[in-house]
């Protein structure tokens, strides 16, 4: 049955980035719309989740530990996951976001669980790192040669994805950390307790970027942060917000079906084995579908750091 829920998982995260993306393409690509993003999606997955869990959910110290450590690193990642997108490729952004989700919570679990380091698996998180620095190499390469001195927006890309490497990461560790402890709840009830604190705190923080907006010469500066988050500064219509919120109602269907499915995974399987699968698969349609969907070129740079991941992922799987 583990499998079943990790095939499940995998494909889930590999489509929610497809209504990410495409929430990205119509909304201007800052902070606010990442922020906006967040709170939209959590809405969407308590409609759900409140009535299911009977609008009540066990807390114990271990769960609001860790959802609080996954509420932080998830808002962090949400918001950086809209900038990276608007100035990269979906292949490359999942790819840093996966193996974050990959090599952390191996580390993790060899120090918190006293899982085996082997040789082929530390020869996997050698290659790994190095397909991620494959890709930086090549643009600073590319920014020198055009007299930039490395401070293009392609640089700045790769600050993003590494943010999304680490807190993606810490996600996962938060996720695994909350089903192993002695004082677990239920995955469902760990679920809906993060998507409480992440739908408040992405609101207060709108709302503090509002007031900031409002002490800068704003008068419009609450409104302007939850709503003016369009695509070159269009105004809100009510189809622009339909879509906007039918994109991540999708996302969170995906994610949330994706974070059930890895929960329950995580109460049998090593993490060691589980978050290789998830990346492996997830990094492969990333690129597939932002090819298919996106139009979205992969240049042999993409080709190499992906080849590399890909290899790293089998040594871990040995």
């Amino acid at each position: 049955m583990e499998y079943i829920y990790l095939a499940a998982a995998s494909f889930c995260f590999s489509i929610q980035f497809i209504f990410n993306k495409l929430f990205e393409s119509r909304s201007n690509g800052t902070y606010n719309a990442g922020m906006w993003s967040s709170l939209a999606t959590a809405v969407c997955m308590l409609v759900y989740l409140l009535p299911a869990g009977g609008f009540t959910f066990a807390v114990s110290a271990s769960a609001l530990t860790c959802s609080l450590l996954y509420t932080a690193s998830s808002l962090l990642c949400s918001g950086v996951t809209i900038l990276a997108l608007h100035r990269g490729k979906i292949a490359v952004v999942t790819t840093y976001m996966l193996l974050g989700g990959l090599v952390l919570p191996f580390l993790w679990g060899i120090i918190a669980y006293g899982e085996a380091l082997t040789a082929t698996k530390a020869i996997g998180v050698a290659v790994l790192m190095l397909s991620m620095a494959s890709s930086l190499v090549f643009d600073m390469r590319a920014n020198t040669a055009a007299g930039t001195n490395g401070k293009s927006g392609g640089l700045l890309f790769h600050f993003y994805c590494f943010i999304l490497f680490l807190t993606n990461g810490i996600v996962s560790i938060a996720t695994t950390q909350s089903q192993k402890a002695a004082d677990a709840v239920s995955s469902d009830d760990f679920l809906l307790l993060c998507e409480v604190e992440i739908a408040a705190a992405a609101a207060l923080i709108l709302l503090i970027l509002g007031i900031l907006k409002m002490k800068n010469g704003d008068r419009r500066g609450i409104r302007t942060a939850f709503l003016e988050i369009a695509r070159d500064r269009r105004p809100m219509t009510g189809k622009l917000f339909c879509i906007l919120l039918l994109s991540c109602a999708l996302y969170a269907v995906c994610n949330g079906l994706g974070n059930i499915f890895s929960l329950n995974c995580a109460k049998t399987m090593d993490a060691s084995i589980q978050f290789p699968v998830i990346s492996a698969v997830v990094i492969v349609l990333g690129a597939l579908f932002g090819w298919l969907i996106f139009h979205e070129k992969i240049e042999k740079k993409d080709w190499l750091g992906l080849g590399l991941a890909a290899v790293g992922i089998v040594f871990f799987v040995i």
